[in-house]
């Protein structure tokens, strides 16, 4: 059995803190939930800042 499923088992939740428009739209989050017991998402807003800014994921909009 895999540690992060163990986790899960004894209550803990595992979360990651990352949320990226790749990361949604590919099958990468599904099999963090279904193979790695990931059980939630959050990012600070300096991350997701960055992320928004320097990704290409994002329509950068004109001032």
């Amino acid at each position: 059995m895999k540690v992060t499923q163990q986790l899960n088992d004894l209550g803990q939740s595992l979360w990651l803190d990352n949320i990226t428009r790749e990361l949604l739209t590919s099958d990468t989050l599904s099999r963090y939930f279904s193979k790695l017991s990931v059980t939630g998402l959050t990012s600070n807003p300096t991350i997701f800042d960055h992320t928004i800014q320097k990704g290409d994921f994002y329509v950068k909009l004109a001032d």
